[in-house]
């Protein structure tokens, strides 16, 4: 019998994923009540449109996997501003991404996702996400990951071309000090990041930045340090990434749901981001975690759908 490959995933439209985007959050943020509404909550952009076209079919959780709730810890807003002029200070001393041979920007990181409907957030199995960026000119990419799930088979693994894409270099190219960068973040709201505030969409906007691309060392200090400049923005201790290496947080939270970045407590480098609601709503009980990410390796490589020597 020949092996089930995935369906065909057609994109969708840059407004059109923003706005569909924007309603499956805002439903995720919504009190507590009786409702036979299905929706799906997932963070990056690609995903939730590989998601939405296709469909997924859930599965009990996986060994292999993140808490389904955390414990809401006490933000510290206070520390904010020194945990994130730390982090800047570490960035712009790190290395610069070389300038050499490697045409795209490859980042590879393992995630999970919470589908909802019908009753509480399900968390699904945690699965390993590839992608290709182009990384000076706009050109097709690449993304690899399980796009479906079939029953007693598992994540059905695929590779999709990314039609288009914004060029890492544009996706960096960013004002170098923080007061211009964080009013260009707010100006672009609507087609940068997602909220139900503005302090929200620029707060989810330089997330989307950090997730997947290779910035220089200048710009990596500019974003964290107009981060600091959000209203909100607060440190939360105790944290752990999707493959559960403990760091500390900086986080916001919009209405119901808080957004956290995750850095390595020591070195300070970024790992991840999660994400989880703060109150009871009907998704679930307050911690219930709505996403996790974890970055495991950033590199540069010559050709789309190679992977770095390691």
């Amino acid at each position: 019998m020949s092996e089930p490959t995935a369906p065909p995933v057609l994109p969708l439209r840059p407004a059109r994923r923003q706005a569909l985007r924007h309603h499956l959050l805002r439903e995720a943020q919504r009190p507590a009540r009786r409702s036979r509404r299905r929706l799906l909550v997932l963070a990056p952009a690609a995903v939730l449109a590989a998601a939405v076209t296709a469909g997924a079919i859930a599965q009990a959780w996986a060994p292999d996997s993140a808490p389904l709730v955390v414990t809401v810890a006490q933000g510290d807003r206070g520390g904010a501003a020194l945990l994130l002029d730390q982090v800047a200070a570490a960035a712009e001393a790190g290395p610069a991404p070389s300038s050499g041979e490697g045409g795209y920007v490859y980042v590879k990181s393992r995630a999970a996702y919470a589908e909802l409907g019908g009753g509480p957030a399900r968390l699904q199995p945690m699965y390993t996400r590839e992608i290709w960026i182009p990384r000076y000119e706009r050109g097709d990419g690449l993304v690899r990951q399980p796009f479906s799930t079939w029953p007693f088979i598992g994540p059905v693994v695929s590779r999709r071309t990314l039609p288009d894409m914004t060029p890492n270099a544009e996706i960096v190219d960013l004002p170098s000090d923080p007061d211009q960068l964080l009013a260009k973040l707010y100006r672009e709201r609507d087609r940068r990041g997602m909220g139900d505030s503005g302090d929200g969409a620029a707060f989810t906007a330089i997330g989307d930045i950090l997730r997947e691309s290779l910035m220089p060392p200048r710009t990596s200090a500019a974003l964290y340090r107009a981060a600091a400049k959000i209203p909100g923005v607060e440190v939360v201790r105790g944290v752990t990434d999707a493959v559960g290496r403990p760091g500390i947080a900086v986080a916001h939270t919009d209405l119901r749901r808080r957004d956290e970045w995750i850095f390595d407590e020591r070195t300070l480098e970024y790992l991840g981001e999660r994400s989880y609601l703060v109150t009871a709503t009907e998704v679930g009980p307050a911690g219930t975690v709505l996403g996790t990410m974890a970055v495991l390796q950033r590199a540069v490589v010559p050709q789309v759908g190679q992977r770095p020597r390691t």
